[in-house]
């Protein structure tokens, strides 16, 4: 199986220099591809508790962290030359031209120790308790953290299991690559990379020295990796060498069919599965072959997706970086592979690496979906559609529907994949009640199943009933009045909503209620009255029942008082009060209304005459914002005359309507000598 990835759009971010890049399209979309702030990798390793990414940058000597979308979250700079990454409780890397081994916190990418190692190291490992690295030129060392002070030892002193092994310098010329296993926790693998006298060996470190258990030749070994149990090595070399060897001798126990003259480094996941960088020729490997377990021939073979430029042109992507760096995902099925492509853009002359997310290769994702109206009348027809993505057209598909007359559900719609990917059947529901729709898509060997399920819901359509109390009532000034909605039967949905939209431009329409309704169909709210108020009740409606709005309209009266100033005693002419002046004082009245904007008072004095009250004045004042009006009463005052004021809200005349019109009590005086 082939499946080509395409890739996304993305930038490329170098110092101040920022490429945009365009990513092609292809025959399957790929997961992810991040251009990294890099330029070079040496390693990298996936930390599944942390769900992060930790890669090495021997060139700008540094490690970057990103997460599984490969967006960056930390970068330490000042690690010259950095290697290989090791991943155990702490993150280790291994830093040759500062002679040191950092280690690292992996969840918050922070250094926390540095170790000299007096050599350089280059690769790493951890076995029998020790963190184990290959060094310099024909160099092993360890370092055992267990004590209160870090012990290095430089090992040059490894004997062979059967016999005297003639010189250690014979393994390796070059510092050689370090693998091991938690399921062979003693057990240490070393290959010397790349040269034509590639020797692959097995020590037993849990001896002082180790112990050389098995040694052979591996013709320009590019890689090797365990597998998950520990019992085999699988080596990658030129000359198509895809190879599992045994971990007791290193005989060869399975040999794969490599796809490409120059297989690159292996990546095991925790079922077995193998994936090597593969490609067309002379070590560029544009492709990842897949081989799942207890097979020889790969099952899939991921290609990397193709890049554009900024003017439209190609960039081919390779796993060359420099050598093939691809690691899954711990208990899962992504694979994370550094692509890298050498740039000849002049504006960017440094080399472009991709970090590329492989989601689940094992098998080809589908996307599969089903959907029905939202609502539909029982006894009327209707359309379903669907579709597959892609349009793997033959291929088996299963729709059922259930509702309540047929709780075991029955087949409906077509029952393979047609051309298009698309389809649409028409359905008719008799009952009323939930109609659910499953779409399955069995998958095969290429592709992965897939489902969706979705619904709709048949009934009648019938309207209700929404009553609001209170219309046309009239309130004083203040009172706190509750309103009461009662909703009549319905489908499905019982909330009301009440809203109180208070007379001017100043208050705006606000909910005051909201929510189910009681088990009688009632929905209460309260309000403090002082204005005339439009109440609203709203029931938004649901799938069978259409909304419904109620109103009712409250009048609210003014509040009117008026209070007396300057006399000098009250007292009664008959059974009536009055207010007593003398007549060379001017009497103060102070009126106060509930306020409004633009509102005046009407203000009327009466006299008494020929047995009446006869009206002698009266006017319109206007009110501070507090609502209060002051009147003082100049002139000649003459004695033993009755009088009396009264101050009063008219609707309109007093410059608004919102209120209703109120008069307030009268005041009664009278002015002596």
């Amino acid at each position: 199986m082939h499946v080509t990835r395409a890739a996304v759009a993305v930038a490329v971010m170098t110092g101040t220099t920022a490429v945009a890049l365009q990513l092609s399209t292809g025959p399957a979309a790929a997961d992810s591809a991040t251009l990294l702030p890099s330029t070079s990798v040496g390693d990298l390793v996936v930390d599944g508790a942390h769900q992060r990414i930790f890669l090495s940058d021997p060139t700008g000597g540094r490690v970057i962290t990103t997460d599984y979308a490969g967006k960056v979250l930390a970068t330490t700079d000042g690690l010259p030359g950095v290697r290989d990454l090791l991943l155990t409780d702490r993150l280790y890397a291994a830093v040759p031209e500062a002679g040191t081994i950092v280690a690292f916190n992996p969840a918050t990418s922070a250094k926390a120790a540095t170790y000299d190692t007096g050599g350089t190291p280059k690769t790493l490992g951890a076995a029998a308790g020790k963190i184990w690295f290959g060094e310099g030129r024909q160099g092993l060392g360890s370092i055992d953290l267990s004590g209160p002070e870090p012990v290095v030892v430089h090992r040059s002193d490894i004997p062979n299991a059967d016999g005297p092994f003639p010189d250690i310098f014979d393994l390796w010329d070059y510092p050689p690559m370090i693998v091991t296993s938690p399921s062979n926790p003693d057990l240490v693998a070393t290959m010397e990379p790349g040269s034509s006298a590639s020797t692959a060996a097995l020590l037993d470190v849990s001896a002082d020295p180790p112990i050389l258990i098995a040694h052979r030749a591996v013709h320009n070994g590019a890689g090797l990796a365990f597998s998950p149990d520990g019992s085999r090595l699988i080596v990658t070399g030129p000359q198509n060498t895809v190879a599992a060897l045994s971990t007791t001798d290193l005989s060869t126990v399975e040999s794969y069919q490599a796809t490409d003259t120059f297989p690159g480094r292996p990546a095991v996941r925790d079922d077995g599965t193998v994936a090597v960088p593969a490609g067309s020729s002379h070590g560029y490997q544009n492709a990842i072959a897949v081989y799942t377990p207890g097979t020889a021939a790969p099952t899939k073979q991921l290609d990397l997706g193709q890049a554009l430029d900024a003017d439209g042109n190609p960039i081919s992507l390779s796993l060359t970086a420099p050598a093939p760096v691809a690691a899954w995902e711990p208990g899962g099925k992504r694979l994370f592979a550094v692509a890298i492509k050498s740039s000849s853009m002049a504006s960017h002359p440094d080399p472009i690496l991709s970090l590329q997310v492989l989601n689940d290769p094992i098998r080809k994702p589908v996307s599969v979906g089903i959907w029905p109206p939202a609502t539909v009348e029982v006894g009327q027809a209707y359309t379903v559609s669907g579709s597959v993505t892609p349009a793997v057209a033959g291929l088996p598909l299963v729709i059922t529907r259930t509702d309540p007359a047929t709780p075991g559900g029955r087949r409906v719609g077509p029952e393979t994949v047609p051309a298009s990917g698309s389809f649409e059947f028409q359905d008719v529901q008799t009952v009323a009640g939930r109609v659910t729709y499953v779409i399955s898509f069995p998958g095969d060997d290429v592709y992965a199943a897939a489902s969706d399920t979705n619904g709709v819901d048949a009934g009648t359509t019938r309207p209700t009933t929404l009553t609001l109390d209170r219309n046309g009532t009239v309130w004083a000034n203040g009172a706190t009045v509750t309103f009461t909605a009662k909703l009549g039967a319905t489908y499905r949905g019982r909330e009301v909503q009440i809203f109180a939209d208070p007379a001017g431009s100043d208050q705006p329409n606000r909910r005051i209620a909201a929510g189910n309704v009681d088990g009688t169909g009632s929905k209460t709210a309260s309000l403090k009255l002082t204005r005339n108020t439009t109440i609203t009740a709203v029931f938004a409606g649901d799938d069978f029942t259409p909304a419904k709005t109620v109103t009712s309209a409250v009048s609210v009266r003014a509040s009117v008082a008026t209070t007396v100033a300057k006399q000098y005693k009250i007292g009664k002419i008959g059974s009536t009060s009055y207010y007593y002046f003398r007549k060379t004082t001017n009497p103060v009245f102070t009126t106060v209304l509930n306020p409004y904007p633009g509102r005046k008072q009407y203000f009327q004095v009466d006299v008494y005459k020929g047995g009446k009250w006869v009206k002698a004045s009266g006017a319109y004042y206007g009110l501070t914002s507090a609502g209060k009006s002051v009147r003082t009463l100049t002139g000649t005052h003459t004695t033993g005359v009755r009088y009396r004021v009264r101050a009063a809200y008219l609707a309109r005349s007093s410059g608004d309507t919102a209120n209703v019109t109120a008069y307030g009590s009268y005041r009664y005086f009278t002015f002596t000598r």
